[in-house]
Parts: C-alpha cells; sequence; structure tokens
C-alpha cells in the first residue's frame, strides 16, 4: 500500500484510449464502432496500492480484448451496458448492476456502450489476508452474477466512504491506516460478492432481481435532483406503477419513493461531510437542496439511517 495517487486522463483519440487502458488494465486489442469524430474517454483513478478506483466513461461502442488482470475486479454500472465474456460466463449488464468482472486468471473481451463504470481493482493477496486457511481460494467462491439491490448498496457506500476518505488532503493516510482500508475493501467484497451454499444457480439469480427494480434503483440514483413521482419512476422503467410498487416491496422490501429518499440521504450526507468550515453551509439548507424540510422528521430520518445527527456530521466535516 502507499500514499494514494490520483490521476485524471479524457481524450478523443481511441489510440490514445487503447494506450491508456493497455497501461491500466493489460495489453489490450480495442476497437471503436461509430464516428471516431464523436468519440469520447474518461478515465479517473485513485490508487492506494493494493487497492485501484476507478471511473471510467466511453462513448460509442468500443469493443476491447484484455489479457488476464491477475487480480479481483469489481464494477458498478452507471449508464449504459457493458459485455462481458471471460470464457467461464458471457455477461450483458445494465445500469444500475454491481458485479465481479472477469475472473482474475482469464483473458477476456469486453464491450461497452455508451458506458459510465465505477470500477474497483483489488489485489488477491489481500484475500488471502482475510481467509488464511483458504490460502487465496476464497477468490475461487465469487459469484459473477449481478449482487442483490441490498448488497450492491452496501457495496457503494464503502466505496464511496474509502474514496472521499482518500480525496481529502487532510486525513491521514499513513501505512494504518492504509492498510485498514484494503483489508476493508477485501473483507466487505468477500460479503458482496461470494457465493454461500444453498444460493441458487446463476440464472436463477439473475431472476431474483428483476429488470424492473434494476431499472428503477439506476434512474433514481442518476436523477436524485429531479422532481420525481412514483409515476415518473414507472415510466422510467416502462411499467405501471403498481408493477413497480410490488416489485420493490417484493424484492426489497421498501417502496420506490423510500427507496429514493435513502439515495437522497445519501446525498445530503455527501454533501455535509465534504464542507469546509467558514463556506456558510448549514443543514437546513443542504437538506432543502434534495427535498428535506428540515426539522425533526428530517433529523431522525437521518439518524435512523447514519447513526448520528447531521449536525454532527457537519461538525466533524
Amino acid at each position: 500500500m502507499h500514499e494514494p495517487m490520483v490521476t485524471e486522463f479524457a481524450t478523443t483519440d481511441p489510440e490514445q484510449a487503447r494506450a491508456l487502458i493497455a497501461e491500466a488494465y493489460r495489453d489490450n486489442r480495442l476497437r471503436v464502432r461509430g464516428t471516431v469524430e464523436n468519440y469520447r474517454f474518461e478515465h479517473k483513478r485513485c490508487d492506494i496500492g493494493d487497492v485501484q478506483f476507478d471511473f471510467l466513461h466511453n462513448t460509442l461502442t468500443t469493443e476491447v480484448v484484455v489479457q488476464p488482470l491477475g487480480r479481483v475486479v469489481l464494477l458498478r454500472v452507471l449508464d449504459g451496458e457493458i459485455e462481458i465474456d471471460d470464457g467461464i460466463s458471457d455477461r450483458r449488464l445494465r445500469a444500475g448492476d454491481v458485479f465481479a468482472g472477469p475472473h482474475p486468471g482469464q483473458g477476456y473481451r469486453t464491450g461497452m456502450h455508451g458506458t459510465r463504470l465505477q470500477v474497483t481493482g483489488i489485489d488477491l493477496d489481500l484475500f488471502t489476508g482475510n481467509d488464511p486457511a483458504q490460502d487465496g481460494r476464497a477468490v475461487e467462491r465469487l459469484c459473477y452474477e449481478p449482487v442483490s439491490p441490498e448488497k450492491a448498496l452496501r457495496w457503494r457506500r464503502t466505496v464511496e466512504y474509502v474514496t472521499e476518505l482518500f480525496s481529502d488532503p487532510d486525513v491521514e493516510s499513513g501505512p494504518l491506516v492504509l492498510g485498514a482500508a484494503g483489508r476493508l475493501m477485501a473483507a466487505v467484497a468477500l460479503d458482496t460478492f461470494t457465493a454461500v451454499t444453498g444460493d441458487t444457480r446463476p440464472g436463477d439469480r439473475r431472476d431474483a432481481v428483476p429488470d424492473t427494480v434494476r431499472r428503477g434503483i439506476a434512474f433514481m440514483e442518476a436523477n436524485p435532483d429531479l422532481d420525481l413521482g412514483v409515476a415518473d419512476i414507472a415510466r422510467a422503467c416502462r411499467v405501471s406503477v403498481r408493477a413497480l410498487q410490488l416489485a420493490f416491496r417484493r424484492y426489497l422490501d421498501t417502496t420506490p419513493m423510500a427507496y429514493l429518499r435513502k439515495v437522497r440521504l445519501d446525498r445530503v450526507r455527501a454533501e455535509l461531510r465534504a464542507a469546509e468550515p467558514g463556506d456558510g453551509v448549514t443543514v437546513t439548507r443542504v437538506a432543502a437542496n434534495w427535498g428535506f424540510l428540515g426539522g425533526s422528521r428530517f433529523s431522525a430520518q437521518y439518524r435512523e439511517a447514519f447513526g448520528e445527527s447531521p449536525g454532527q456530521t457537519l461538525r466533524g466535516s
């Protein structure tokens, strides 16, 4: 592990994109379909050694053939679609899906269709440290289908917590902190992406979280700043309001609007934590920005979600 290194890269040249992908994800063959004049590739990385957090945005349709990565890669599709064929499975993933990427020992082919991705890479040695009795074989129990919405939310919050932590230049990032962060990411990855005894077959797992729920989650997380009602979400999912409500109740034990409230609470917390002393940020103003009227009801919802009051979050920023 080492001090955080943050890099950003953007290009409209497919050849430069190929070179970047080759450096970040091993040698590859890249081909772009469509009018190259409209091509854009963006890549941002926070590298702490044994763990890398990447944001990747690729316009048009791009096909890449990549050599084995030799590490665990965990992805969250923010927008668009991605296809992955690693010789073990051939998958097509959409916005809202959170899943383990290619097997560490397999080369793979991927197709990205106007895709925005959040990618976390973790070295294999970190998994051995979490379960020495397995001698590193814990990685072989990874499930490569999209995880449940509950696990996806927990993974997203963990990634955001660690990346926000190391994006703050005032945060101490000594070897103990870095080591703890690496162990945390490996432990949460195993808990999130490892198949357990009694899991259903991959096809059944895909069916267990219907497209309606995944589309609804992706739409709400992409548009929490809009004035949305349940009918708007249902329209985006191309289903009736009743079908949307039934799907969220059955698979998440919640309602679409309650899920949207959780998404907005996450945004409130992120703004409060990012506030600097003396910049005039107030709990009331931030809450209002995300549709909350403030007061005791908002404070109770916030405390239930995060275990502290919004004022405590602001004062601790």
